[in-house]
């Protein structure tokens, strides 16, 4: 990492870093970042991604030629710094944790001073979180909150397919604290499940995992056209929302020529709202 002290401007993020911090498993992190990585690549991000969870492999499997599985190791501290230190080699790099390594992830920030030496090189990480109606695994998010606070984005993923309700967490002093701090909110649309059994499906017959590139690109795999179409209307409905908070998502000048090359919402493409009655003729009624 450039850690030089050339004048930088404190705005402009040249490099981010994406992580999950996070006690419990089973959340869909990895569904989340696996649709993600999808959009970066329809954007033409250069992104690079490294899969902590070696016994599941469900990022690298489906990202083999980006996402790097990293074998377990007894100093799992230095292994999250090894992916520390690589942040300025490409414009988005993210960590794909297996469960309870929050600790681990947050003693490596604390152990080479990540925020600062980010800062330095004009990178900066982004944490997900995923609010859950437990106690324990609330009061693990409010900690890791407190800890890094504004030396890092915030980025709040509800994803009601895993984690129907967020009680606990709406309406919240935590809540409350990180809007406070500019995090940014981000809801995952719920793919039906009749199309994700077919998809399974499809993935058991050919023996393989089958990318979110493949189930749309590839014609070789044979999936039913009304299950394609949920899936590629399930798809765009995720990067409409990844689009939503790009800037916490993508380095400073990324978000900024996804921005410019998004066109504006025409007028016809704005549905319009029904009125009780409109269209009817009530010239000779009573």
């Amino acid at each position: 990492m450039n850690t030089g002290t050339a004048p930088i401007d404190p705005n402009e993020i040249n490099h981010r870093l994406i992580v999950p911090i996070q006690t419990r498993g089973n959340l869909g992190k990895s569904t989340e970042a696996i649709v993600r990585c999808h959009w970066m690549n329809e954007l033409g991000i250069d992104w690079r991604g490294y899969d902590l969870d070696y016994f599941n492999r469900t990022l690298s499997t489906n990202y083999p030629d980006k996402v790097v599985a990293v074998p377990p190791d007894p100093e799992l501290e230095g292994e999250v710094i090894q992916i520390l230190r690589k942040v300025t080699q490409a414009e988005v790099t993210l960590i794909d944790p297996a469960a309870h390594m929050n600790q681990t992830i947050l003693r490596a920030f604390e152990m080479v001073q990540f925020t600062q030496l980010a800062a330095r090189a004009q990178a900066r990480a982004t944490v997900l979180i995923f609010p859950i109606d437990e106690i324990s695994d609330m009061d693990d998010i409010s900690a890791t909150v407190q800890a890094l606070g504004v030396s890092v984005d915030w980025v709040v993923v509800r994803n009601p397919a895993k984690i129907p309700t967020t009680k606990f967490f709406d309406g919240s002093l935590l809540e409350h604290q990180l809007r406070g701090i500019g995090a940014a909110f981000l809801t995952l649309p719920t793919l039906m499940g009749i199309t994700r059994r077919h998809l399974r499906a499809c993935e058991a017959r050919m023996g393989r995992v089958i990318s979110p590139r493949d189930a749309v690109y590839d014609p070789q795999i044979k999936i039913d056209l009304l299950h394609r179409s949920l899936f590629e209307d399930w798809l765009r409905k995720a990067q409409r929302a990844f689009a939503a908070i790009a800037s916490h998502l993508l380095p400073t000048g990324a978000a900024a020529r996804f921005q410019a090359a998004v066109p504006p919402e025409s007028e016809a493409s704005v549905a319009a709202v029904h009125k009780r009655g409109e269209g009817l003729n009530f010239t000779d009624a009573a």
